[in-house]
């Protein structure tokens, strides 16, 4: 049994991975046009309140990177800028985000982060505590709000499509980052910075209301059949997005007692190059492997049957 299961762990795993959460950044931009999609639910959000004049944030910054890039498939990191007037990243959605997830509390220490809406850790604590808290968080993640999220530019547009259950309530959220941002106004050795969220919207799912987007975003919501909700959202691209550089994520979820819950959230992002020649082995691989973990579930089940008679 424990054989089992890990063979159909691993065939969920490569069906994943085959599904297009994390794109090849050389041919990112091609594929948005064609259209990306992606569906799940399981992506822990990591949220770093920081800033660009933050020197603790400056100092631990690499160190947080290369813990994501060790959880890539599992983590999703959101950089919130404060619109202080002194940070020149901080924007609009950042400062939504932030009130919503402090509840307006100008008490806020950076670096602060959150998983999944929680608040784990403050200040430049052991980066093990961290990773710690990821897998503690990653534990929990048997029950998430399944997601599908498509995503396609359409000449000087970006259209999403987010399909969920029809019995769900909170709310869903649709978020830009962008990577590569240059400040002029910032601590320690680089004035680029990644995975900032630079756009948003938020819906409120009990009455299709819109909590959070500017006039560049529009959207509409329809009930299927097969009781899911489809959510249809559009943003005019700003002038001064490069999208080259940026990613999306979807997300759903709740506020009780003034505490923030992330249920369920996808990612579509850039990752590292890959070699395009290999990927054609990866889909024959899959069949594969996929024949052998069947014969050998047929093969496993038959010696338990005969060990069973005996």
């Amino acid at each position: 049994m424990r054989i089992k299961k890990t063979l159909i762990s691993v065939l969920i795993i490569l069906t994943f991975i085959l599904n297009g959460t994390i794109i090849n950044s050389e041919s990112f931009t091609d594929n948005l046009i064609d259209g990306i999609e992606t569906n799940g639910g399981s992506t822990i959000i990591l949220e770093e309140y920081t800033a660009t004049w933050c020197q603790t944030c400056a100092e631990i910054d690499p160190d947080v990177k290369e813990l994501v890039s060790m959880h890539d498939e599992r983590v999703a990191l959101i950089a919130l800028h404060p619109a202080d007037g002194v940070d020149d990243l901080g924007n609009y959605a950042s400062s939504k985000r932030i009130n919503y997830l402090f509840n307006n509390s100008l008490m806020i220490q950076s670096p602060t982060f959150l998983l999944d809406g929680d608040v784990v850790m403050k200040g430049a604590d052991e980066i093990n505590m961290l990773n710690s808290k990821i897998m503690q968080t990653q534990s929990k993640k048997s029950n998430f709000t399944k997601i599908n999220l498509s995503v396609k530019k359409v000449n000087n547009s970006i259209e999403f499509q987010m399909e969920l259950d029809s019995k769900l309530s909170g709310i869903v959220n649709i978020m830009i980052i962008e990577d590569k941002l240059v400040s002029e106004n910032y601590v320690g050795e680089l004035n680029k910075f990644d995975n900032v969220l630079v756009e948003m919207i938020s819906i409120d799912l009990d009455n299709y209301n819109l909590i959070s987007g500017t006039e560049e975003w529009s959207f509409v919501i329809t009930n299927s059949t097969t009781n899911k909700i489809n959510i249809y959202a559009k943003y005019n691209i700003d002038g001064k997005m490069n999208v080259e550089n940026i990613g999306f994520l979807a997300s759903h979820e709740v506020q009780n007692d003034n505490m923030t819950s992330v249920l369920g959230a996808v990612k579509i992002i850039q990752g590292e190059n890959i070699n395009e020649s290999n990927l054609i082995f990866i889909p024959i691989f899959l069949i594969i492997f996929s024949l052998g973990i069947f014969a050998s579930l047929g093969k496993l089940d038959q010696n338990q049957i005969i060990e069973e008679e005996q």
